[in-house]
């Protein structure tokens, strides 16, 4: 055991990816007749799809920085138990408002099991195991100035407005889907969505396996552009199995996957480093990316603003220079980072 886990220590990235397909990958190929027969036993199995990536990354970081164990675990209890009334709260409201399922049993029962995943992900940050802690503790306790999460919302659903915005001004054609609803329906229904996928769909569960733990480390190796796009085309690839049992056009698979994931993985490489390594910067992104793009047009001018942003932020940022190795967003090893920083002034002999 002891060679296994010196192998995983110094191979941690590469650990990660393999452990994290071979999970979602092998449930997935199994999800999908499952759920057709049993649709319930179905959603029950999806969260070790969607939460593979942060699950593997708990595994690994446990196994490369163990000891020693922080003293208490009442905190990482307390926080669990929160986080699940939380969550399982919102699945509920989720499944009555948005699914529209009546059986309150039903959705009670496996509500409750659903949010075992998130709360557990959540209370990560109080975990006992040194290396989980320090991988999760930043979606409990957010590093840099509060004005970068806002900036999140610029990104989603700001740009796509200002896209339709344009398009109109230049006599075009762009929609938003939820028109029809009034505002406040429309205002709850977008908050509930965020709140879910952010939760169980495409935050906490994928940014801190995509940008927690394979960003820093590979950011410790490697340029901050090169180190972005090696995690967005796995994170793109990732997705391939869900797309082709989707039946979703190859013309979209690659242009989604080719173009707009590296695009979007440089974006909140961005947020990470620029929050201090901060998952919740990242996970905020992609839980409103993935909540607001699908509810307006996808316009030209919108896709032309992304990447001219996207270009801005290599540049302004330097993204071709790997970070100083003391940069927070940068990973250190458990022996690097007990070294000092500085080298000790040698004492004058007498």
């Amino acid at each position: 055991m002891n060679g296994l886990a010196g192998w995983i220590r110094r191979h941690q990235v590469l650990t990660f990816f393999i452990l994290a397909y071979a999970l979602s990958w092998s449930v997935l190929f199994l999800y999908f007749p499952f759920s057709e027969k049993d649709p319930t036993g179905g959603i029950l199995i999806e969260p070790l799809v969607v939460f593979s990536p942060a699950l593997m990354a708990m595994v690994i970081s446990g196994i490369a920085d163990p000891l020693p164990k922080f003293e208490s675990s009442w905190p990482r209890w307390i926080a669990f138990i929160l986080s699940w009334l939380i969550s399982a709260t919102l699945l509920i409201l989720y499944a009555w408002k948005v699914y529209q399922i009546d059986e309150a049993a039903v959705v009670a029962i496996v509500s409750g099991i659903l949010a075992i995943f998130p709360a557990w992900v959540l209370s990560s940050a109080y975990a006992r195991t040194p290396g989980i802690r320090a991988l999760f503790s930043t979606l409990l306790k957010p590093r840099g100035s509060g004005l970068w999460y806002l900036v999140v919302f610029l990104f989603f659903p700001g740009i796509p407005l200002l896209g339709m915005g344009i398009t109109r001004l230049l006599g075009g054609q762009a929609q938003f889907y939820l028109a029809d609803l009034a505002f406040r329906d429309v205002a709850f229904l977008l908050v509930l969505e965020f709140l879910h996928v952010f939760l169980m769909t495409g935050g906490i569960n994928e940014e801190s396996g995509w940008r927690g733990f394979a960003l820093p480390r590979l950011q410790s190796r490697y340029p901050t552009i090169v180190a972005a796009l090696i995690v967005g085309f796995l994170w793109a690839l990732w997705h391939l199995p869900f797309d082709i049992s989707q039946d979703v056009p190859v013309a979209w698979m690659l242009e989604s996957r080719l173009l707009w994931n590296p695009l979007f993985a440089i974006l909140m490489s961005w947020l990470y480093n620029r929050t201090h390594g901060s998952v919740l910067a990242p996970a905020m992104f992609h839980a409103a990316m993935n909540a607001f793009g699908n509810q307006f047009s996808i316009t030209i001018a919108g896709n032309v603003i992304f990447i001219g942003l996207a270009v801005v932020v290599i540049v302004h940022d330097k993204m071709w220079e790997k970070l100083p190795s003391d940069h927070p967003a940068v990973y250190r090893s458990p022996e690097h980072a007990a070294q000092p920083s500085v080298e000790p002034t040698p004492t004058p002999a007498p």
